[in-house]
């Protein structure tokens, strides 16, 4: 008959080759490791910061510029001819445009993986070879890349007190930016509210007829009098003279004195007035302020957090002229270094209260403290991968290294544990340590690899969401691959050669108050000796280059310091241990008493494995069916960056006075505002004002302020009818702006569209999960269209083109040439007096000047304007015309992509999808699009990561029906993870997903700890006495492991700083996850194991040791 410390010596009698060496080679052990950790000390200073991944999509934009062209115009003439083109082009997945007045941008977007530099070329190529299908008279088409980057990272403003703006203009783009621009990482700087220097010449038209001469001659004869070009050069026996002509205009006077008719002796004067203006392209205030913006952009290999400080450290240390001020309005910067610092808050804080768990379940500081130190050793291991992957510290990756504070410890935790349970057995330390470690060695192997099987298939997962998961799959890979060799090989050498503690009691506490002649005698006897010595030697040292050389003779007390650091050290390690002792003696009276009567309960249970496992598939079925189609999916979370965006957008043809006026409305709510701290407005043909705000704890969220703000504000705006207010969050996330949905209206024919829009508007509206809704066919102008009449063309020499020139110059000037003074180019525009234009009228009365006849004509006579009411612009997705809805829906609306179906089906319902129009989203990056695409693609990764999980389980077990027991608990985590979400609020997000890949194997690990020993012990004990006895055994490691991930996702639940909410998903299921299958292991995977196993396995001639104990 065999004890159970028999039957255990039977079952492990061999020591693990790799512990073997590791313990016995320490010095090399120690040597490797160390060196892992300098390397990640080393990068983790050296890796940039910044708030999300950099992910680049390669998206290609084509902009075109028409003055003047009306946006039916430039859809058919220029927009339809670049989609057209640019359409060949490979890897394309959407082409978007937008035509407006006198505006043609086409956006081209290609699949994640193609390179963007080979797109630009091959487009440029495409649009190349379009451009003499397009109007003369266009400006050449623009192609670039876009890239998030080009976002400003910081905004300024710059004011000169009551120095004009247009000399603060000439200063900040002559003379700041170029500094600026030396600063590393600067890509592009923008500016608003910089006054444009012009020289104008207003044509008289009265005088164009009295001299028969047409702006186009004027235009010419500027253009052709502005010359500045090589002549040629004449060679002689000694020199070279080189000639050149420079006539280029230098002020008024030589623009006035332009000859345009030298027949008739006309110049420029002649004609009209000439004028030097500073013309106000917009308006820019800081705090109602009038400024000149900066606005910031960054290279896409840079940092922004670096850039930021670069700049603002360059701006510190200018001598700005007189009067001259700078306000920052607008760092971006802030949200990201708030939230990082947030996310390394509760790095520190996870790993104080695991430090906390682990000595109270171990009881002895030597040994917890040997565990927590395998933290900082396996996290190091992240911050290395980083660096050689080109990644950042972001919210991603420091998530996965929050995270891995939970996960890297728990094969310490079982290793350490084991080796306690064998010291407590009576066995030496060193042989306890190789024979704990062996013991255990598979288990956590097995577990470790369960984790990484998920995870690192995972990281490799394509396309937008892919990206997001490489970075947090990796980082945590490295750190949990790292900390299983760091628990086998270095965990065990710290261990077996650590001292034991001295086990100080409450008494030695006591007495050491009584210590303080021993303690001044030790001091006294080792301050000679080596480090002791080594010490004084740095103090003075120390003292010598700080000059303080009148404290050296303190240095005779040194002896007497050391007495009083002893003394007061260990009384304060005395203290620490009896409290530890105590706190460690209350939490092993719990376990055991829990442990005792969780296998008491085991023991019944196993008689009644059917009704467990009934309950647990019934559990399992009713959170599937109702729980999961009630739970919301975004992308990114809905987060608080501390500013706010009120948007105004205007009719066109608004006035920037009327413009101005709105914003001084919204400037003056806004400054009353308690939680405002800047304010930065920009009008030109719409309003933009952003707004910074006070820290997230002293404020409601950005959602309610959006609220709030567009409430108030839509009431003070009342009186302004034509205005499209909005209010939305600087922040990334699902609902950034004011619309909850955005979704488009698509059809070959633009006619269908605009019928169709008013009654679809009409009836999303009448929809009762709907608040508002707009659409953008909605806003439409009045447009005065000029049709020629060809009969009244015959025979005067004039073309349509030719009065279309001519009208435009009139109307919006046309440049003839530059001014150049020092060293600066201004614009030379040639325009009619806008005091002479008065309406449509005016313009027909206006000359045209026939060649064939030698007389003017009046543009009446050749033509009429029609007005038609048209779109302000034209949209198309993928060539075919769209329409955005824009839908705010109610509290209590569904799901987002449920309530895309609703909306869908019930348009299908009334009738209004006629053929050829369809409802979708008109871009796989928007919040609805990626939202879909996670619902969608989320679950076809996990059963991916869950099958690969499975493949390594059967390998390792060289079995195909364990692993199925090992991932039960998977099932039950997830359902878990899932009803704590539903119970919460706020649905899953990509952060959320990355949880519940987690939970694969982080909810395997504790079946895989408790069906080795199980296994191990088949054959040898009763089957049953088995599954108790590994359960009794396990028990302790099992809470730890599971305490401690829970620990780890309980400060991102609770946490409410900037940037909180990107965490805040995945904590919960994280937490929800590991309580449930925790719990549910316990009884759910010895009930399956034994209603399935025990007539493969039962051995009656193995005696129970129940009976042996009797």
């Amino acid at each position: 008959m065999s004890t159970l410390k028999e039957i255990e010596n039977q079952i492990f009698d061999k020591i693990n080759p790799a512990i073997r060496f590791s313990v016995t080679r320490y010095v090399l052990a120690i040597a490797i490791f160390v060196a892992i950790v300098v390397f990640g000390l080393v990068a983790t200073l050296s890796l940039g910061v910044d708030l999300m991944p950099s992910i680049t999509i390669p998206v290609v934009n084509v902009s075109t510029q028409y003055t003047g062209a009306s946006p039916t115009v430039m859809d058919q003439q220029i927009t339809q001819i670049i989609e057209n083109a640019v359409s060949t082009a490979s890897g394309i997945t959407d082409i978007n445009s937008s035509s407006s007045i006198g505006s043609s941008r086409v956006t081209v977007l290609f699949d994640i993986t193609t390179d963007k530099n080979a797109v630009l070329q091959q487009v440029s190529a495409l649009v190349n070879s379009a451009v003499r299908r397009l109007p003369t008279g266009i400006q050449a088409p623009i192609v670039r890349t876009f890239d998030a980057n080009s976002q400003p990272v910081i905004q300024f403003g710059v004011s000169g007190g009551g120095i004009p703006l247009v000399d603060v203009s000439n200063y900040v783009q002559n003379s700041l930016a170029p500094l600026l621009e030396r600063v590393p990482g600067v890509a592009n700087i923008t500016f608003n509210g910089a006054p444009a220097r012009q020289f104008q010449v207003l044509l008289d038209p009265a005088k164009l007829r009295f001299y028969s001469l047409t702006p186009a001659q004027v235009v010419n004869a500027i253009t052709g009098s502005a010359l500045n070009q090589p002549i040629g050069s004449i060679t002689t026996k000694n020199t070279t003279l080189t000639f050149a002509t420079q006539n280029t205009p230098e002020n008024l006077d030589q623009i006035r004195e332009i000859m345009v008719d030298s027949a008739k002796g006309v110049q420029v004067k002649d004609l009209g007035a000439v004028r030097d203006v500073a013309e106000d392209q917009d308006y820019a205030r800081v705090n109602g302020i009038p400024v000149v913006l900066v606005s910031i952009q960054r290279t896409a290999d840079s940092n922004s957090v670096a850039v930021v400080d670069g700049v603002k450290k360059m701006l510190a240390t200018m001598d700005l002229p007189k009067g001259y001020h700078v306000m920052v309005s607008n760092d971006t910067t802030g949200a990201i270094r708030a939230s990082i610092n947030n996310t390394f808050r509760e790095l520190i804080m996870t790993l104080i209260v695991v430090g906390i768990i682990v000595l109270l379940f171990l009881g002895k500081p030597n040994t917890a403290f040997s565990v927590i130190l395998a933290v900082p050793i396996a996290l190091s291991a992240s911050p290395i991968l980083y660096q050689l992957m080109g990644f950042s510290f972001n919210l991603v990756s420091l998530l996965a290294m929050v995270t891995a504070i939970g996960i890297v410890v728990d094969d310490s935790i079982v290793v350490a544990e084991n080796v306690e349970r064998y010291r407590n057995m009576g066995v030496p330390q060193k042989e306890a340590v190789l024979k704990a470690g062996s013991e255990v060695f598979s288990a956590v192997v097995a577990a470790t690899l369960s984790l990484l099987a998920v995870l690192l298939p995972i990281s490799f997962a394509g396309g937008y969401i892919g990206r997001y998961l490489m970075q947090f799959s990796l980082g945590l890979a490295a750190a949990v691959g790292f900390s299983l060799l760091e628990a086998i090989l270095f965990l065990t050498v710290r261990l077996a050669y650590t001292p034991d503690s001295s086990d100080l009691t409450w008494k030695d506490f006591l007495k050491s108050f009584s210590r303080v002649r021993p303690a001044l005698a030790w001091g006294l006897r080792v301050w000679k000796q080596g480090p002791a010595v080594v010490l004084a030697l740095v103090i003075l040292g120390t003292l010598a280059f700080l000059k303080l050389y009148l404290w050296m003779p303190l240095m005779v007390l040194y002896p007497l310091v050391l007495g009083i650091l002893n003394y007061f050290v260990f009384m304060g390690l005395s203290l620490f241990e009896s409290l530890t002792e105590l706190l460690h003696g209350w939490t092993e009276w719990v376990v055991e008493h829990v442990r005792d009567a969780y296998a008491r309960g085991l023991e019944k249970m196993l008689g009644k494995s059917v009704v467990v496992l009934v309950a647990a598939v019934v559990f399992l079925t009713t959170v599937v069916v109702f729980l999961v189609p009630r739970i919301q999916f975004n992308f990114l979370p809905n987060s608080d960056a501390g500013t706010l965006t009120i948007t105004a957008r205007f009719p066109p043809g608004t006035s920037q006075d009327y413009a101005n006026a709105v914003a001084s409305r919204i400037e003056t709510f806004v400054q009353n505002r308690s939680e405002v701290v800047t304010y930065q407005t920009v009008v030109s043909d719409n309003v933009q004002i952003t707004v910074t705000l006070i820290p997230v704890e002293k404020r409601p969220n950005v959602t309610a302020l959006s609220q709030t703000y567009r409430g108030q504000l839509t009431g003070l705006l009342k009186d302004f009818p034509s205005l499209r207010l909005s209010v939305g969050s600087g922040g990334f996330g699902g609902n950034m702006g004011a619309s909850s949905i955005q979704l488009s209206m698509v059809s070959f024919d633009m006619n269908v569209l605009l019928r169709s829009n008013a009654a679809i508007v009409s009836a999303i509206q009448q929809n009762p999960y709907v608040a508002d809704v707009s659409s953008s066919l909605s806003d439409a102008s009045l447009e005065n269209d000029f049709i020629p009449d060809q009969n009244k063309l015959k025979g005067t020499g004039i073309t349509s083109q030719t009065i279309a020139n001519l009208l435009q110059t009139y109307t919006s000037g046309t440049q003839a040439s530059n001014v150049v003074t020092g060293g600066v180019g201004y614009p030379i525009m040639v325009q009619i007096d806008p005091n002479s234009l008065s309406g449509s009228q005016s313009l027909l009365d206006l000359p045209v000047y026939s060649s064939t006849l030698q007389t003017n004509l009046q543009v009446g006579q050749l033509g009429s304007f029609v007005l038609n009411q048209k779109p302000n612009s034209i949209a198309r997705y993928n060539r075919q015309y769209t329409g955005t809805l824009s839908i705010n829906l109610k509290p209590n609306a569904p799901t987002v992509l449920k309530m895309q179906d609703l909306i869908v089906q019930d348009l299908k319902d009334r009738g209004l999808l006629q053929s050829g129009l369809e409802i979708t989203t008109n871009s796989r990056f928007g919040s609805v699009a990626l939202a879909s695409q996670l619902a969608n693609t989320g679950w076809q990764v996990f059963l991916l990561a869950f099958f690969l999980a499975y493949l390594v389980m059967a390998a390792q077990f060289n079995s195909w029906r364990y692993p199925v027991y090992l991932l039960l608990p998977v099932p039950l985590a997830i359902v878990g993870a899932l009803s704590v979400v539903w119970l919460v609020g706020g649905g899953l997000d990509i952060f959320g997903l990355m949880g519940m890949l987690m939970l694969i194997g982080l909810s395997a690990k504790n079946a895989i700890l408790y069906l080795e020993f199980v296994v191990e012990r088949l054959g040898k004990m009763p089957f049953r006495d088995a599954l108790v006895e590994a359960a009794k055994l396990r028990f302790r490691p099992i809470i730890m492991t599971a305490l401690t991930t829970l620990v780890v996702s309980l400060p991102l639940v609770v946490s409410n700083g900037q940037g909180a909410e990107f965490g805040q998903r995945m904590g919960i299921v994280i937490f929800g996850g590991i309580l449930f299958s925790t719990i549910l292991t316990f009884f759910v995977v010895p009930a399956a194991f034994y209603q399935f196993e025990r007539k493969r396995v039962g051995d009656p001639s193995v005696p129970s040791l129940e009976k042996k104990e009797e």
